[in-house]
């Protein structure tokens, strides 16, 4: 949107030396480029689709008001008087439009011409120039952001209804463009059905006005978002008064808007008094939104302490309210919805250029193992599954269920609370299909409903059945036992401790046990009862264990190293030591010493002669990787390092080199 820096200062004071595009841009306003234009600028700003608000001269002024602290003028009106009687609307769609204001003025000489100044903003901001109400209309629309339309009420027979469209009819705009327009399209029309308007969109050629049109009718309204963006999609047009609406624009300018036409047409013609006829309808969107305020989100978000005094100075300037612990929302903010928008808000005005850095605590929830654990059970001989996060309430032991209001069939009608129903299915299915050994482990989330919300709790479960060995051929073949299960838990999670469990929906009450890790509940495993067993038609016994994942692991502060911008060089030693001695025991000791450059080092080769077996003795080669965070390593730093190590070997490890 293109705006003069001297339409803006007639709202807002601005100094000459004040640097409006750095303002603009620190409110988080795209400036695209700022152009002079005679003994003015230009300002070309590029706004965000939920910055509409913005899209005018006085809400982008209200918006530097609040930053610089300083009051606003508002655009001079005329007086209102209401209109009781409606004698031109017939029906209007309330989720179409749920606000509608309209204006007849009568006996108007439209051979004025346009006022100068009001020639010079359309021009600055590329409108076209068309007429003196027209003109008029658009000036007002960007200078307050609320588009209006003039229809010819000559032209119009009978009364204006907003609707959706009877039967399939055409119109052609004022852009003079035949459109087809199929049955259940919203349109304006009058009671020969002729259309006369797509709402908040376009207006026909029909009831347009020219310089013959003598009886107005202006209207003024607020056109549902949704509405406006589909028709305008649909249509491929997209006109001013589209991309206002289509953003939202604020449900109590209608008024407003009318009475600046009704005071800019006096100036120049004489016209009778503004009367308004006021149509509202009951909707959601034309209701104040007001929430809970929340200062204790502010330091945790920003990182820094603010007054709340000062927090709500900066919300007070924008247009917020605050009654009690409630913040209400201003007609005009369709973005605002949650605490995390008003610390947006603060932190805009606030300036994020204020905002001290502070390093960024990344917490890696011991993604290694994370990783050893899957990988411990894969060794083992478990295969894992996924299965859905939905299950049969016959599952369930909890008295409030998570249920699906539409689900998929009645098997899946609540969220899981637990992994073990699923599993079981697979074991069964497993089974039927004379499969005689089966691991199987799933990581997934379950859920769990508490008095304020659901919780998304991360569990390890896994099941065995059948033989140990899949074959009855081999001679130690024996069933999977209680002792199997726990061997393997101790194998993923070592110093585990065991105690007796009273038993749940899924355990048999015999044959149950709780897992304790440092004194922690973190699960239960053990032989899952009959009568689900049964439930699933599985003849043979199923050992389970089910155990919290996020018990087991903690979180630590992940740790980063810069990464260099200079290249690296890797060099080559070759130790002679025996066939028993643990190379890897060496680096890991060399790692713990001190060097200057050595980034890396590892195992490159390892040469045993086979050909002469009774030689007790192994080379192996060792590449060293050394590199500069600062510079370009010389033979001199490499040397340096490399004789260091070298020494180390001979003397302190009591190794041999191999000489190149």
């Amino acid at each position: 949107m293109k705006i003069s820096r001297n339409w803006l200062s007639k709202f807002l004071s601005l100094s000459k030396n004040v640097d409006l595009e750095n303002e603009l841009t620190q409110l988080g306003l795209e400036v695209d480029s700022i152009k002079k234009y005679k003994d003015d600028y230009i300002i070309d700003i590029e706004f965000t689709p939920n910055r509409g608000d913005c899209l005018s001269v006085y809400g982008t002024a209200r918006d530097l008001s609040a930053h610089k602290s300083k009051k606003i003028k508002k655009p001079a009106m005329s007086t209102k008087v209401t209109e009781k009687v409606n004698n031109h609307i017939r029906v209007i769609s309330n989720f179409i439009c749920p606000e509608y204001r309209y204006m007849i003025l009568n006996n108007i000489n439209l051979k004025y011409k346009t006022p100068k100044l009001i020639k010079d903003e359309l021009t600055k901001s590329g409108i076209s120039l068309v007429n003196l109400v027209v003109d008029i209309s658009n000036f007002v629309m960007l200078e307050l952001g609320q588009p209006t339309h003039a229809f010819d009420k000559d032209n119009i027979d009978g009364k204006l209804s907003i609707k959706l469209n009877t039967k399939k009819n055409n119109f052609i705009g004022i852009d003079n463009k035949n459109y087809i327009i199929e049955k259940g399209t919203p349109v304006i029309v009058d009671d020969k059905n002729n259309i006369h308007a797509l709402p908040g969109v376009i207006g026909s050629r029909i009831s347009a006005v020219t310089s013959s049109s003598k009886n107005i009718l202006f209207e003024s309204a607020f056109f549902a978002p949704d509405i406006v963006r589909k028709l305008s999609r649909d249509f491929r047009i997209q006109t001013d008064s589209s991309y206002r609406f289509e953003r939202g624009v604020d449900y109590s300018l209608p008024e407003d808007a009318l009475c600046r036409i009704h005071h800019l047409l006096r100036e120049v013609i004489s016209i009778e008094k503004c009367k308004i006829t006021k149509i509202s309808q009951k909707h959601f969107l034309t209701k104040a939104k007001s929430f809970n305020f929340e200062y204790e989100l502010f330091e945790r978000v920003l990182g820094l302490k603010l007054n709340i005094k000062k927090i709500k100075t900066y919300l007070l300037n924008l247009g917020f309210s605050f009654k009690g612990k409630r913040v209400f929302i201003p007609s005009y903010r369709f973005d605002v919805a949650t605490n995390y928008d008003l610390v947006e808000e603060v932190s805009r005005l606030y300036g994020y250029d204020n905002i001290p850095e502070s390093p960024l605590k990344i917490y890696n929830t011991n993604i290694q193992q994370k990783y050893k654990i899957n990988d411990t059970l894969v060794i083992l001989g478990y295969k894992e599954v996924i299965n859905f996060t939905f299950i049969s309430k016959n599952y369930s032991n909890m008295d409030n269920q998570l249920v699906i209001e539409n689900p998929i069939s009645q098997d899946k009608s609540i969220m899981r609370e637990s992994l073990l129903p699923g599993l079981l299915s697979n074991v069964a299915y497993n089974t039927n299909r004379q499969q005689k050994s089966i691991r199987l482990f799933e990581k997934g989330k379950i859920y769990q409903r508490n008095i304020k919300r659901i919780n998304e709790i991360n569990i390890i479960s896994g099941v065995l059945s059948g033989y140990r060995s899949p074959t009855d051929l081999v001679s130690n073949t024996y069933k999977y036992g209680i002792d199997d299960l726990k061997a393997d838990i101790l194998s993923i999670i070592p110093n585990v401790e065991f105690n007796v469990n009273q038993g749940s929906i899924y355990f048999d009450s015999d044959n149950s046990l709780k897992i304790y890790l440092n004194k922690l509940l973190i699960g239960e495993c053990g032989m899952i009862s009959s009568s689900l067993l049964n439930d699933f038609d599985i003849k043979d016994c199923v050992f389970a264990f089910e155990i919290f994942e996020d018990k087991i692991l903690s979180d630590t502060e992940a740790t980063y190293k810069d990464i260099s911008q200079f290249p690296a060089v890797y060099k080559d030693i070759t130790v002679m030591a025996s066939k028993k001695y643990n190379i890897l025991s060496l680096i890991d000791k060399i790692h713990k010493n001190s060097y200057k450059y050595m980034k890396n080092i590892r195992i490159k080769d390892i040469f045993i002669n086979e050909d002469n077996l009774q030689l007790n003795n192994k080379n192996v080669t060792l590449e060293i990787c050394l590199q500069s965070n600062k510079k370009t390593l010389t033979d001199k730093d490499i040397s340096s390092d490399i004789n260091k190590l070298v020494s180390e070997i001979k003397n302190k490890y009591k190794l041999s080199i191999k000489e190149a």
